[in-house]
């Protein structure tokens, strides 16, 4: 498994700049120039760390300025005295804006395009509309005179795969909005140390590209319950989130920006951080009107056809979740095209005139189909876990 050594580069980067400003700071010009020298080095390493050519670039160019400046100092160490300095301060606003443009490069790579919508997903009747209240609310003009809240901040939390993620994606969808799919790993973090700045920038980019939707995946790992050890670092994440959070809540801004954090557990999360989100939304398990909507969904609207009666699914899939389900009819389907195309191997075996040549041939969906599926694909949600999401619920509700 390769290592990630991009977070090292960049500690080490700041660590010898700031010994090289240092250093310039005290007219120890040759120091200095080995500082800025070794910095660059550095900077070409971290460079070379990340797969986004433009940011590439831009740190290379940022390479080749600090080389610049560590020969000017070699070359000129006496009648530099007055004018290295004001490079050096002009190298920094540099730097610093180089910086921001990394990080926004980051945050803009988060954008994702979603073309689906509220009909794509099975369910979820209630929590559709209390997100669409939350928008027009939003969005339309107010009576003069007359203050209306809404909500900015949404957390959605349920067993896995009840749906969260895709409700985010179909919320962005279905409003027209910037979709913003961040996880964990992109804030904890490409640049060692600059997670706050991150968390920042997520929200003022967010903002330019309105309305948008910022969806937080895995949230409780991101603001781990206070006292449980955690680092100077991680503080500072929560202190940034929570005051993202209360900006979005209490700010006067005709800009739309939704966030939604969805967790499995949300007991883990931090109770200051909670009480950020006017509305947390339950997303259960799928019931029985749920789930006919879901089959149909992943079998009619694909241009299947079962055997078994859609109703009758429904009523064995109890306790399965929508992924699942989905999970579920992906294996009958693939039995289905395996048992009606017996001879497609022996085609791929032949090249790939012959493959492109032949049309896949489908039959309708039957009980052996299933009977494979059924055996594949199980439940992973106990009656335990539910039951420990209810507790949860009646006690943040008390």
């Amino acid at each position: 498994m390769p290592v990630d050594l991009s977070a090292s580069f960049y500690a080490q980067y700041q660590k010898v700049r700031k010994q090289a400003e240092d250093a310039e700071g005290r007219g120890a010009w040759r120091e200095a120039a080995a500082s800025y020298q070794q910095a660059a080095n550095y900077m070409r390493q971290y460079a070379q760390s990340t797969h986004d050519g433009k940011v590439r670039a831009q740190r290379l160019e940022r390479a080749a300025a600090l080389e610049q400046h560590a020969l000017r100092l070699r070359q000129s160490p006496q009648s530099s005295g007055n004018a290295a300095p004001t490079e050096a301060r002009r190298d920094s606003a540099s730097e610093e804006a180089s910086d921001q443009n990394d990080i926004e490069s980051e945050i803009i790579g988060l954008i994702e395009t979603t073309t689906i919508k509220w009909d794509d997903i099975g369910g979820l009747d209630d929590t559709k509309q209390a997100i669409k209240s939350a928008y027009g609310l939003a969005m339309a003009r107010k009576p003069k005179g007359i203050e209306i809240s809404s909500w900015r901040n949404i957390l959605l939390f349920g067993p896995p795969g009840t749906g969260k993620t895709l409700l985010a994606a179909a919320t962005a969808g279905s409003l027209e909005a910037t979709f913003f799919n961040v996880k964990v790993s992109n804030l904890l973090s490409k640049y060692f140390g600059e997670s706050t700045k991150l968390v920042s920038s997520l929200y003022s980019v967010a903002k330019r590209y309105s309305p948008s939707v910022i969806f937080l995946d895995e949230f409780e790992s991101l603001t781990p319950p206070r006292g449980s050890g955690e680092s100077g670092a991680e503080r500072r994440i929560v202190s940034t989130f929570l005051a993202e959070l209360d900006g979005l809540a209490t700010k006067d801004d005709d800009r739309f920006l939704l966030t939604m954090g969805a967790t499995n557990v949300p007991w883990l999360i931090d109770s200051a951080m909670l009480s950020r989100f006017q509305k947390r939304i339950y997303v259960p398990l799928p019931d029985e009107t749920a789930r006919l909507s879901i089959l149909k969904i992943n079998i009619q609207r694909t241009g299947h056809k079962s055997l078994l009666s859609l109703e009758e699914l429904a009523q064995r899939t109890e306790g399965y979740s929508g992924r699942e389900i989905n999970q579920l009819c992906q294996t009958a389907v693939a039995h289905m095209t395996a048992r009606a195309n017996p001879d497609l191997t022996k085609l791929v075996d032949q090249g790939r005139k012959a493959i492109e040549g032949y049309e896949i041939k489908v039959e309708s969906l039957n009980e052996s189909d299933f009977k494979i599926a059924f055996e594949q694909v199980h439940p992973i949600s106990t009656p335990e876990t539910l039951r420990q999401y209810n507790e949860w619920l009646k006690q943040v509700d008390a």
